[in-house]
């Protein structure tokens, strides 16, 4: 009997090796017969599920013991399913232990290929999975021959345990009792791969502190990983300084990267619906994008939009962030937008512009030298001068990230003022700072009815200013110091083109001792009078040549002979800073070039904008301005005084006769 039992242990020994570590059903050795099996007691099985990935291991014996034979690096691996098929029930188990056996068992007796054959079954106990432990239990197992089947392969494990046969009971060891609870230690090799996402802006600008959730395929559902399942750290989610971040430990399985926060980086879109899928294999490889590689790089590029305004500097093609004009001037202005390239799933995108004692009139839109379909945005009145254009995103697919141009005139007004903070004209740019998801990707966390995702926007706005300056006449008698003169009246023209509507030219610019070949505006509406001081001024000026011309003086002072020619050159010099604010509501704004200083000069001189002339008068002969009607005067004069001489002359001749 003791002969037979060793024969039967070293067999089943043999059919029973799981994976690289073996677990015996009966005894090594036997040197005593066993009591006879209890047929009224109930056994139960223990599977301790180990991940290990060397060879080699000592062969089990189906007691609590051969824990001690665990490698020191073997760990417990959790989800592993198993489920046990009775193929042999306690009279069929008697067989195998009397000292005529009808046949040893194989495992292989009840598989067609590789799978349990179900005609050979006689009851199946349902699955089981390993805890955080890699312990699977089965309990009040009636006694006879179970084949254990792994079901349930964890993604990390290369290839499951074989099927193999366990008794219950099974004899110890020493071949002396029977075992009815036994214990089996089998063990897989697993293989896990490695990632790296990395976050940039559009200019390729690394973007630090954004985070994102890693989420793998179960089924039909995503469920999030935190964790490095080979080491069992937890992953770091969050860009660092390099706009990386980087997982290692990943099993076989389908993976998805989800941005769920742009961290600092202000004016970035957050984009909350893309999802960055990738594959690890089970080799370990990374399947991403149509390339497999051991370990990949998922660039993930940020949105961000961008506006810049402009002013034409008068006389000259060149945009700038200031210049200066007349009241009156149609004032060129230019807004450059960077649209999106995710522009079509932004909620709101819109501009606005807002301007200071100018009125905006007809707006255009191009892009890339065209004009902008007019399905893409309408425009409307803002307020009493300004407008607003509202972008139709879903209809924008063309101009995504391209630029458009919006480019109008604005009028500068009669109220324009003559101060270091110029006449300020704003656009601001809104546009949402969040894409979210549909309704049908239930695992992504940024969907919008989940109350920690509120849609939100950010704003950009950027100034040009456009100063004008002052004439200051001061009218005095005889002397720059002299008496103030009061009640001298003056016009102030300039030069312009002959298209320029109200000029004058020829006899007209002549008879107020203007070049005749050019042309002439009169700045003025009412005559320039002076005051008690002797003082008039002139506002809403540019830069330029101008002529005074008066009209009107005191009795006993002489007019002017001609125009008195003033050159206005102030120089300005603004100074703007550029930077991100936060309202009371939360909305960040990107201010760009806001004014936080202005120097005017004349000359070497500190200038407030205003020029000032001092203009004398002296009394005498009225002095006519060349061309006027001062030159029929003195020729009515002149005839009268040759008259004269005449007729004493005749007179004369008639005495001596």
């Amino acid at each position: 009997m003791g002969k037979f039992r060793k024969m039967l242990a070293g067999v089943l020994s043999a059919v029973m090796v799981l994976s690289t570590m073996t677990v015996t059903a009966f005894a090594e050795t036997s040197t005593t017969t066993p009591a006879t099996i209890d047929t009224t007691k109930t056994g139960s099985i223990t599977i301790h599920k180990y991940e290990y990935n060397e060879s080699g291991g000592e062969a089990g014996t189906g007691e609590t013991t051969d824990v001690n034979k665990v490698p020191s690096d073997a760990k417990a691996l959790e989800g592993a399913g198993f489920t046990i098929y009775k193929v042999a029930d306690i009279d069929d188990l008697a067989k195998y232990y009397n000292a005529n056996p009808e046949s040893l068992p194989s495992v292989d007796d009840y598989l067609t290929d590789g799978e349990i054959n179900a005609s050979k079954v006689l009851e199946t106990k349902s699955e089981v999975k390993t805890d955080n432990a890699g312990i699977a239990k089965f309990d009040n197992l009636a006694l006879g021959f179970y084949v254990v089947v792994e079901t349930t392969t964890p993604d990390k494990v290369t290839t499951p345990v074989k099927p193999f046969i366990v008794s219950v009971p099974m004899t110890t060891k020493d071949g002396d009792n029977w075992l009815y609870d036994v214990h089996v230690y089998p063990k897989n090799k697993t293989t896990y791969g490695g990632v790296t996402l990395e976050k940039t802006g559009k200019d390729g600008t690394k973007l630090e502190g954004v985070t994102f959730i890693l989420q793998k395929q179960n089924g039909s559902s995503w469920v999030n990983v935190t964790k490095n399942e080979n080491t069992g750290d937890d992953l770091t989610l969050k860009t660092d300084k390099d706009g990386r971040i980087t997982v290692e430990g990943l099993s076989q399985g389908k993976y998805r990267f989800i941005e769920t926060d742009r961290g600092t980086n202000n004016g970035y879109i957050m984009d909350g619906a893309t999802v960055y899928e990738f594959t690890v294999t089970a080799d370990g490889k990374i399947v991403y994008d149509g390339k497999t590689e051991n370990n990949i790089i998922i660039t993930v590029k940020n949105e961000k939009p961008d506006m810049t305004k402009q002013v034409k500097e008068r006389d000259k093609d060149n945009w700038k962030q200031d210049a200066d004009y007349n009241v009156g001037d149609m004032v060129p202005y230019k807004i450059t937008i960077d649209v999106p390239s995710n522009i079509t799933n932004l909620k709101e995108f819109t501009l606005t512009d807002t301007p200071t004692n100018l009125d905006d009139k007809e707006v255009s839109l191009q892009c890339e030298g065209s004009d902008v379909d007019l399905n893409a945005y309408s425009v409307a009145k803002e307020g009493e001068h300004g407008f607003k254009i509202t972008f139709t995103t879903e209809n924008m697919a063309s101009y995504a990230g391209k630029q458009i141009v919006v480019t109008y005139n604005a009028e500068l007004l009669g109220g324009a003022v003559t101060t270091i903070n110029g006449n300020q004209n704003t656009a601001k740019l809104e546009y949402s700072n969040k894409i979210l998801p549909g309704q049908d990707d239930k695992d992504n966390p940024n969907r919008p009815e989940n109350p920690d995702i509120k849609p939100g926007k950010d704003s950009i706005e950027d100034s040009a200013v456009v100063y004008t300056f002052k004439l200051q006449i001061l009218k005095k008698a005889e002397k720059a110091d002299g008496t103030p003169l009061q009640d001298v009246e003056f016009d102030l023209y300039k030069e312009v083109s002959k298209e320029t509507i109200n000029a004058i030219t020829g006899a007209k610019a002549k008879n107020v001792g203007l070049d005749s070949e050019k042309y002439w505006l009169k700045i003025n509406t009412d005559p320039l009078k002076t005051d008690e001081n002797g003082e008039v001024s002139q506002s809403g000026l540019a830069n330029g040549t101008y002529y005074l011309v008066e009209t009107k003086t005191n009795k006993n002072y002489n007019l002017l002979k001609e125009p008195v020619k003033v050159e206005l050159n102030i120089v300005y010099t603004t100074t703007t800073k550029t930077e991100w604010v936060t309202d009371e509501n939360g909305v960040k704004t990107l201010v760009k070039n806001e004014i936080t200083k202005t120097e005017f000069k004349e000359g070497s001189d500190t200038s407030t904008g205003t020029h000032t002339e001092t203009i004398i008068n002296k009394k005498g002969f009225t002095l006519p301005i060349t061309g006027g009607m001062g030159t029929v005067l003195f020729s009515i004069a002149g005839f009268a005084l040759m008259a004269g001489a005449a007729f004493v002359l005749l007179k004369g001749r008639r005495k001596d006769a």
